[in-house]
């Protein structure tokens, strides 16, 4: 990890503290603290069905790709994919080639066939975000809400963007390509001693790979069944999502309504996306903070809502993805990933 990034993070955890010195550091520790363990759990239980939800769908496109591993690994690829994403700056989109890596090591697939799956599952995400988005965008015109109006349609329009751009570079080889090479540059320059002298055999690897990732995606695609069943999952991961911050209010003793959470959480995730520091640090946090302020909730309660559930939905898995990326340091050696 090179010193910009260090110091990016750095900058992330400094705005933290600044924004629980502006809610009052003691009021906001002593708040969190004495939050009501029942709803903290269900907090927790909610993370925990929104990773089952997430495994479960990508499960789903790994065995009609004809893939075979345990689900134990999914859910372990699912953690590595979040712990790198958390590296990576802005839309997140790190940890992608090497969870779909993670698993070809760890099944009968190879390399472009797993992250045929990994595309398809991100491309399927889009949906019930998209649905989530369009309902608090409805609402907040309706009742005026003009901040929440203008961040919504920024989050909509770049939803977009990332569909256009997702489908363009899943059937254009090219720009494939292109992308895969980007994403590993970046990394290469995360890890230069493990990666540094293999980007002539990625490249390699991934030219020969083209054909089969665009064949899988396809083959993907036209299992209708598949796609509705992993759908549905999709909704149940977005709505515990949302239910995980609603519980963590409840456990501090504010009432506030889903429908307000549902408005903020849809709302930050467009600014979240365009965060130059790794993982948002600071930036969602005081994001998440000025929108539930915008809907009426107290700073205190705001600020300790937000921290919270950043604990249990950024802090918690990136540390349990770092673990088994620490456990298993072959998922970065890309001279290892031998064609099957």
């Amino acid at each position: 990890m090179n010193v910009k990034k260090h110091l990016t993070i750095i900058v992330g955890i400094g705005i933290i503290i600044v924004l629980l010195w502006w809610a009052g550091i003691r009021d906001s520790i002593g708040l969190m603290l004495q939050a009501n363990l029942k709803y903290l759990a269900l907090a927790v239980l909610m993370y925990c069905i929104a990773i089952l939800s997430w495994s479960i769908r990508w499960g789903v496109f790994l065995r009609g790709a004809n893939i075979r591993t345990s689900f134990i690994k999914v859910i372990e690829g699912v953690f590595v994919g979040i712990f790198l994403n958390n590296l990576t700056p802005g839309a997140r989109t790190g940890g992608e080639a090497i969870k779909a890596l993670y698993i070809a090591k760890s099944s009968n697939g190879t390399y472009p066939k797993v992250f045929a799956t990994v595309m398809a599952d991100r491309i399927l995400d889009i949906i019930p975000v998209a649905m989530l988005m369009l309902i608090a965008f409805i609402y907040s015109v309706v009742h005026g809400i003009k901040v929440l109006v203008w961040v919504l349609l920024l989050s909509l329009i770049l939803l977009m963007l990332v569909v256009i751009i997702t489908v363009v570079f899943s059937v254009k080889e090219n720009y494939a390509m292109s992308l895969i090479m980007g994403i590993f540059r970046i990394f290469r320059r995360i890890f230069p001693s493990r990666l540094s002298n293999y980007e002539e055999k990625m490249e390699s690897k991934i030219k020969g790979g083209i054909r089969e990732f665009k064949s899988t995606l396809i083959g993907i695609s036209k299992r209708k069944r598949d796609v509705v069943f992993s759908t549905l999952w999709s909704f149940v991961l977005w709505l515990s999502d949302v239910l995980r911050t609603y519980f963590i209010f409840l456990s501090l003793g504010s009432r506030v309504s889903l429908l307000q959470v549902l408005l903020v959480k849809m709302a930050s995730m467009a600014l979240a996306m365009i965060s130059v520091i790794p993982g948002g640090i600071g930036i969602s946090e005081t994001i998440q903070s000025a929108l539930f302020l915008a809907v009426g909730v107290e700073k205190t309660v705001a600020v300790s809502a937000t921290v919270l559930d950043r604990i249990i939905s950024f802090w918690a898995p990136t540390f349990i993805g770092g673990v088994l990326v620490l456990k298993r340091k072959d998922v970065l050696r890309l001279d290892k990933l031998s064609p099957k």
